[in-house]
């Protein structure tokens, strides 16, 4: 093996590791407070906890990712969210069962996940170049070790919930973000470091936010994904953990539907790495968008049979396989690499905005309304959404510089097409 892909190789495997623990912890954490206190309010609310302050400190953090390196940023953030996320399963066992605790713990894993996120995606464009790998591809990989994550983590937790209880479950959360440290001592320390520019931490931030408010494109994925991972985050949070604890009685179907879509997704994501770079990136996104997100709700509100509400999720997970990876090389592509760390934060934190809040509002939706009008809610909010990129022209920026054609970009536009260096 090349010594210039174990980096690349060490820093996807501390992603799926990471990933399958957060996976097994986002299904573990709500089961353990839903079981306790039978509020979907209560259970919406642990994800708020963690979430609000992953994304403002996505925004606020990331001219300390500028200054001390994304190598850094990274390697501290999971070590100290892996001693946070310990501590929640050492209360439970120690009877300090007390709902403020974890909602704390889970608020400081959010608080230090937001820079340590940031800076990880930001070794990935140096670390892929050390391995002569091309951006659409190690974003293809990279989404791809995500999504195996997913497969891992949610039938695990699913099984393990049942097996050993929700509290320990928690506790392959916290050895996965030490494992994660660990495996990024194999990332050359300069990854992810720019140049000093001498600007204050105020202007600093300004110029992400300023970027994105200028760029059609990036502007348009804040916008429509902010409404996508809102609905999002009220499924995973709240929607799927009550439809199966309502009609099965426990969170075993909850890992099977989870296990089902992330296998396809998985799927989907190696026929991306594969042909990816030949595909049209602004149609994939959108059909992929669109075949991905509504069905999913409307499965769920219809008395459908357990093998339909499967095959559903199969095909959407097949097809959002290909969402990130022609995301992820599109913002790569049009950000310089010196701006990257506060204009992906920027858009990041936009486009993560509002699911501290998806977890909390469907809870609240299904106490008022009932479980059915809620799904239904979040599939016409997710079809509205995802019917953006078909209808306008800021979009066509996503596709390769040889690709886009627009006849008159205004000074915003000016770095549109630019390849990170």
């Amino acid at each position: 093996m090349s010594s210039g892909r174990v980096p690349f190789i060490a820093l996807l495997t501390a992603a799926t590791v990471s990933q399958a623990g957060t996976r097994m912890s986002n299904l573990a954490v709500p089961w353990l407070v839903l079981t306790e206190t039978g509020s979907p309010v209560l259970t919406g609310l642990v994800g708020t906890a963690e979430i609000a302050p992953y994304v403002v400190l996505q925004i606020l953090g990331s001219p300390l990712v500028d200054r001390l390196g994304g190598h850094r940023v990274a390697l501290v953030g999971n070590l100290v969210a892996g001693l946070a996320m310990a501590a929640i399963p050492l209360a439970w066992h120690t009877g300090w069962q007390q709902l403020w605790a974890v909602l704390a713990l889970v608020f400081v894993v959010g608080l230090v996940r937001g820079p340590a996120d940031t800076a990880a995606h930001i070794l990935l464009p140096p670390v892929a170049e050390r391995a002569g790998i091309s951006i659409d591809r190690a974003t293809a990989l990279s989404e791809g070790a995500l999504r195996l994550a997913g497969l891992l983590g949610a039938p695990a937790a699913g099984v393990l919930i049942t097996v050993i209880g929700p509290a320990n479950v928690v506790a392959f959360d916290a050895a996965s973000f030490l494992a994660c440290a660990a495996l990024l001592l194999l990332v050359p320390v300069g990854a992810g470091l720019t140049e000093r520019n001498g600007l204050g931490y105020l202007r600093q931030l300004s110029e992400g936010f300023g970027f994105v408010r200028r760029h059609p494109l990036l502007r348009s994925i804040s916008g429509m994904v902010l409404f996508t991972n809102l609905a999002d985050a009220a499924m995973s949070g709240v929607l799927l953990l009550l439809w199966a604890e309502r009609h099965y009685g426990s969170a075993g179907r909850v890992g099977v539907i989870s296990g089902v879509f992330g296998a396809a997704a998985v799927a989907g994501t190696m026929v991306m790495v594969a042909i990816g770079s030949r595909l049209p990136r602004r149609w994939t996104f959108a059909v992929a968008f669109l075949v991905g997100g509504a069905p999913r709700f409307v499965v769920l509100a219809l008395p459908a049979p357990f093998a339909v509400v499967l095959a559903v999720w199969g095909l959407s997970g097949l097809t959002c396989g290909a969402i990130n990876p022609v995301l992820g090389a599109a913002e790569y592509q049009v950000i310089p690499r010196a701006l990257q760390a506060r204009v992906l934060a920027t858009v990041n934190a936009l486009a993560w905005a509002g699911i501290p809040f998806g977890a909390l509002l469907a809870g609240a939706l299904v106490e008022a309304t009932g479980l059915g009008t809620a799904l239904a809610v979040g599939a016409v909010l997710y079809l509205a959404a995802t019917l953006d990129p078909f209808l306008r022209r800021s979009w066509d920026l996503m596709n390769r510089p040889a690709q886009v054609e627009v006849a008159e970009p205004d000074a915003g536009d000016a770095l549109v097409g630019r390849s990170p260096s």
